[in-house]
């Protein structure tokens, strides 16, 4: 068993350097993936959703505007993501996927009032393969999966200018390691595999104000929370083989964000998002210091929406935005941290008879650095968001 871990260790050591994929970077044992945003494209086109309220449209980070939707709501979204990397000696590598990202409904109970909803979101992916050849020996190493939330929701408008929500949060996923060794021209592969089982219950808090007519404000809270772990290896020993259970710790979350409208049709905004991954990330109560570092993300934009004109060409009904970005990841690389920075973009076609909207994204971005991450890979993103705001429920006269 000591030869087995051991050459396993000599695996990772050896083959890290070529990995691709998702994220070029952040590969270890506890590693959940790249952190996905927990935004609607709209979000992501505009470059901040806590602050922002709208009746048309679910907030996907922020439950608490929630109560100025009208009608059941509901939001669908669709993802690209691709990743081109390069590290220190110009070697490039490159992946990409496409996957459901999330979606929500929310049910209003009470008009103006109250509304209940459920969703469901990922919160982290990974998804990264490398071959490497040396000598006669084949090595492979294949991680694959990610986690996502699943959230039932409730937010009560106290007054139209202050509104809270509140939501329970499962926590769950599935990634799977493979590292396996082929001796060139034999049958017999040696091959590890290693299967993580998450899951979890957590918390959410947030809040809207809305202090002066043209300006809005939003916060949202996670408190931190046990992320519990089953691990199930499949190798050649049956002492490695025995099922493992593992408590983590997932650092609290806050993020707040500010909406400011220039007139009816233009607004400006921007969002900060937190959590210490250094300190609050433990395994079995235990911080990994070594391996992970707090993350954040700042980001601003510009939000044009539809003229309320009743005969208007077709670019007046569209919603035109822009943002930007800057953060960091929540792992290390080579001990350093891992910095992004952005631009993205946003378009929203109208679907007038059904009072929805088609909201369509694009992203680019650039992580890490080669002179001090060794790795530096610019990552793209697509996606689209389809909203429905219809009538479900009719009440009838006497």
């Amino acid at each position: 068993m000591h030869k087995i871990k051991i050459t396993v260790i000599a695996i990772l050591i050896t083959m890290t350097a070529g990995f691709s994929g998702e994220s070029i970077f952040g590969i270890n044992d506890y590693t959940l993936g790249v952190i996905d945003l927990p935004y609607s494209y709209a979000g992501f086109g505009r470059g901040f959703e806590i602050g922002n309220s709208d009746s048309l449209r679910l907030n996907f980070v922020n439950f608490s505007v929630w109560p100025v939707v009208s009608h059941p709501t509901y939001g669908l979204r669709l993802g690209y993501t691709g990743a081109f990397a390069q590290n220190s000696a110009n070697k490039t590598y490159f992946n990409d996927y496409a996957n459901f990202q999330g979606g929500f409904l929310g049910i209003p109970v009470l008009k103006k009032k109250l509304v209940f909803g459920l969703g469901v979101q990922p919160a982290t992916n990974v998804e990264q393969s490398m071959k490497k050849t040396e000598g006669a020996l084949d090595k492979f190493v294949l991680l694959k999966g990610g986690t996502s939330k699943i959230y039932f929701n409730v937010s009560y408008a106290l007054t139209p200018a202050i509104r809270l929500g509140a939501a329970y949060m499962y926590h769950f996923g599935e990634i799977t390691r493979t590292f396996r060794i082929e001796l060139q021209d034999q049958q017999n592969p040696l091959t590890f595999d290693y299967q993580y089982r998450y899951y979890g219950n957590g918390t959410v808090f947030s809040a809207y104000l809305n202090p002066i007519k043209k300006l809005s404000i939003g916060f949202v809270f996670k408190p931190s929370y046990t992320l519990r772990v089953r691990i199930k290896p499949q190798t050649h020993s049956t002492e490695v083989n025995k099922s493992k259970l593992k408590k983590l710790t997932i650092p609290a979350f806050f993020g707040t964000g500010m909406q400011y409208n220039i007139n009816r049709r233009s607004s400006v905004g921007f969002d900060f998002i937190y959590q210490d991954w250094g300190k609050g990330f433990k395994v079995e109560n235990k911080p990994h210091r070594d391996l992970f570092s707090d993350y954040y993300r700042v980001s601003a934009g510009f939000e044009r929406r539809q003229s309320h004109k009743l005969f208007t060409s077709f670019s007046e009904k569209l919603d035109y935005r822009a943002g930007i970005f800057y953060g960091k990841q929540n792992y290390l690389s080579l001990g350093n941290p891992v910095k992004e920075y952005g631009i993205s973009f946003g378009l929203s076609l109208p679907i007038t008879r059904f009072r929805s909207r088609i909201d369509l994204s694009a992203m680019i971005g650039r992580r890490g650095d080669s002179d001090i991450n060794e790795y530096q890979e610019t990552f793209v993103n697509f996606g689209i968001t389809i909203n429905a705001n219809e009538i479900w429920f009719v009440k009838l006269g006497d």
